[in-house]
């Protein structure tokens, strides 16, 4: 544990100030003068008593910032100049076009003599032809018209593209287009000075700033910003902010705004302006809500405030209500879903925030594409890219799911989507989706593994978490980020990988080719860009699992992480860990599979105790279907014969149902034996039994809709260590301890009761 230093504190006009230098920027954050007359909001760590609420403990929090929304802006300012150039590529085309075929003289005489109307200035500018045409002076007209500036209703010359020269314009920064290397006449008959570098416009709110240091940072640590507003409710903050903003000297970028967030934020609503005044942003490039608390408040504003394909940067600290059960009806009230139990609630809190900022877009035809969502020691960070798409906006009750959770048993869930998305083809190729509802209930009543009761949570983001493309752009950058200077650049790059790790996901569903941000030759793309991901699929492994709970539910030792991984990877499914929690492990296995490797690694690496696990328990149910057991045959023949039995209709249907059960049960002893000595017979009595139990009607129905891959209890199952060990990636700080005393959210600012 890093030892606690005492803080740097200035006085300027008798007030006392703790002077913070982070990353680029440094602060002047006040003390409260009073102390408070309460000992349960006294001093936190050793910031004493704040006017001005400073945490120095996010300080990875906002590295992580500068980074995402640098290597965003990168992309989005890619995207701004694609749309320029094919605007200016447009415009003159068309002013080719009139030039090429200019309307008849003949005409705008006849236009002008009787009296038409000019509706716009394009027909407007013929008005100096309506004086006769003398054939002695036209060939000086030509000349004069030839030499005449720009028309009036020609576009204003756009943006080129950025120069892909190093030595050029760099990020941010455009030049305008090269001339024919004839230079223009002015009226005077000079040459037009040459055009300086325009910069591109990339805006930053920082809604909640307090010492306004984020707002700070981002002016002078990502050079393409232009314009940043740092938004406070609080007098003394804002005060304070404007000090901050002299003394880093970024009066030219950072602007302080005092008003209630969403209030500002809801000001953007039809208000936009033509010719705005210096300083006016109509909507931002990126929109920071970083509040004390949830952020679910501020959810619907900052959506108004946004562009279309803006990055919406979100914390909430909260995680007392969205990744615990003790505040449902508080979690639902601000997210729209119930959290989740277990070791995997984290996980689960962050898929609610996903889904509350995801319903607040839906109302006004706008999507979210996560590109970042991580849990970090006690706040939810997430980085969500929106977009204007009203046909995605149809696919979110498919990727949105309720799960039903043994939370009180041994942790294992089903997934049940809200709606069913269905692509389909048209007969001139192009892809649609057809929307019906989905199955319900997708699990029974009492979990199929433990017997305990099913909750329902939800309804939550059933989609990615992270873009897999976005995340390998941050980790290309974090390698060249100075540690001097951004302190945190280890547990970033750490963080991050376990991050990419966790994506799951068939390949074929990675690049989304309704993306703006693809370049030119699509065999070499831009390596700035941001590809989309499709939104139409839902995760295949929406949550994590904790091998010690798997082991401590049954009482057995638990499998080394080699182990288990070895085993899983054996049977084919994928791998990998989880960023929310040390031990965990993300894979697409089933749970009747993960309960099979606890249960064959128990009886064949770390037998128990009979008696061990009492009757009743789970653990005990569990156990049920160990291999070889006489409870492993009762309970495997429930299991084949519970739907046959629901589906009987008759009394023949019942009966025949119920021999097979008896045969069964007469036989399975000499079945048993015959299998542990390899002998062919037993297949064929197990085939006989088989018979019997689905000799019904309704019995083979259900045989032929039945999967064609091996019961759980007939996998072989081999748990190789060599083949769970992952790839060496070097020394990283995946998971950190918490490096000081009193790690936590802090006590707000300036409260005094």
């Amino acid at each position: 544990m890093a030892p606690l230093e005492a803080p740097e504190t200035i006085v300027i006009d008798s007030k006392k100030y703790r002077h913070v230098r982070e990353g680029l920027a440094s602060v002047l954050a006040p003390y409260a003068e009073e102390p408070p007359t309460s000992g349960k909001h006294s001093k936190n760590n050793d910031e004493g008593n704040q006017a001005v609420f400073y945490n120095p403990i996010q300080q990875f929090n906002r590295d992580l910032s500068v980074l995402a929304i640098s290597v965003y802006g990168e992309g989005s300012l890619l995207e701004k100049q694609t749309r320029a150039t094919q605007k200016n590529q447009h415009a003159k085309k068309r002013k080719a076009a009139r030039k090429l075929d200019p309307p008849p003289v003949d005409q705008l005489d006849n236009e002008a003599s009787n009296g038409s109307e000019q509706p716009n200035n394009r027909k407007r500018k013929a008005d100096h032809l309506e004086d006769p045409v003398d054939s002695n002076n036209a060939e000086e007209s030509a000349k004069r018209l030839k030499a005449k500036e720009p028309d009036e209703d020609d576009e204003e010359p756009l943006v080129a593209e950025l120069n892909a020269d190093p030595a050029g314009a760099g990020i941010g920064e455009i030049q305008q287009p090269k001339s024919n290397g004839h230079p223009q006449a002015t009226e005077r008959g000079a040459s037009q000075p040459p055009v300086p570098k325009k910069q591109l416009s990339f805006s930053i709110l920082d809604a909640l700033s307090a010492t306004g240091l984020r707002a700070l940072r981002y002016a002078k640590e990502i050079p393409f910003a232009t314009n940043i507003v740092a938004n406070d409710l609080s007098p003394a903050s804002v005060e304070n902010i404007k000090l901050n903003i002299k003394h880093n000297e970024v009066e030219d970028k950072v602007r302080s705004n005092l008003g209630d967030a969403r209030s500002f934020m809801y000001s953007k609503v039809g208000n936009e302006q033509s010719k705005p005044a210096e300083g006016y942003v109509h909507r931002y490039d990126v929109i920071d809500i970083d509040p004390y608390g949830t952020a679910a408040p501020f959810f619907d504003c900052s959506l108004q405030a946004i562009q279309d394909g803006g990055l919406l940067c979100i914390t909430c600290t909260d995680a007392g209500v969205f990744a615990s059960t003790g505040y449902p009806e508080k979690a639902f009230a601000l997210y729209g879903g119930m959290p989740i139990k277990g070791p995997h609630s984290h996980e689960g809190g962050l898929r609610l925030i996903l889904n509350g900022v995801a319903m607040s877009a839906a109302k006004y035809g706008l999507a979210i594409e996560p590109l970042l969502s991580l849990y970090i020691d006690y706040y939810a960070r997430l980085f969500i890219r929106v977009h204007r798409k009203q046909h995605e906006v149809k696919l979110l009750a498919g990727t949105s799911m309720t799960v039903y959770n043994c939370g009180h048993g041994c942790g294992a869930w089903v997934t049940q989507p809200l709606l069913r998305n269905q692509a389909r083809t048209s007969k001139i190729g192009d892809t649609f989706y057809k929307f019906s509802y989905a199955q319900a209930p997708s699990t029974n009543r009492n979990c199929e593994h433990c017997g305990s009761t099913m909750h329902l949570c939800g309804p939550m983001w059933a989609g990615s978490l992270h873009n897999p493309h976005f995340v390998e752009r941050m980790l290309e950058k974090v390698r060249t980020l100075d540690k001097t200077i951004y302190g945190t650049v280890d547990r970033i790059k750490g963080m991050l990988t376990l991050a990419l790790e966790e994506d799951l996901m068939p390949n074929d569903s990675a690049p989304d080719s309704t993306g703006i941000s693809e370049s030119k030759d699509a065999t070499a793309p831009d390596p700035r860009s941001i590809p989309r991901l499709a939104t139409n699929m839902p995760d295949n492994a929406p949550f994590f699992i904790m091998p010690t709970y798997l082991a401590k539910t049954i009482h057995c030792a638990t499998p080394s992480e080699d182990a288990m991984r070895g085993a899983l990877l054996g049977l084919g499914y994928k791998v990998s860990r989880s960023h929310c929690k040390p031990g965990s492990i993300k894979t697409n296995a089933p749970w009747s599979v993960l309960w099979e490797v606890i249960r064959e690694f128990m009886r064949t690496k770390a037998p128990i105790k009979e008696g061990s696990v009492k009757k009743g328990t789970v653990g005990y149910n569990i156990l049920a279907r160990v291999r070889g057991s006489e409870r492993a045959v009762v309970s495997g023949l429930k299991d084949a014969t519970r739907e046959q039995l629901w589906r009987c209709e008759t009394k023949d249907d019942l009966k025949t149902v119920l021999q097979g059960m008896l045969y069964r049960l007469e036989n399975e002893q000499a079945m048993l034996e015959k299998e542990s000595s390899g002998s062919s017979e037993a297949k064929d009595d197990s085939e006989e039994a088989r018979a019997r139990t689905e000799g019904s009607p309704i019995g083979r129905r259900s045989r032929s809709k039945s999967p064609s891959a091996p019961p759980p209890n007939r996998l072989k199952i081999t748990f190789d260590e060599n083949l769970g060990k992952q790839k060496s990636r070097g020394k990283l700080l995946r998971y950190q301890m918490n490096p000081r005393e009193n790690w936590g959210p802090m006590s707000r600012a300036g409260r005094t009761t």
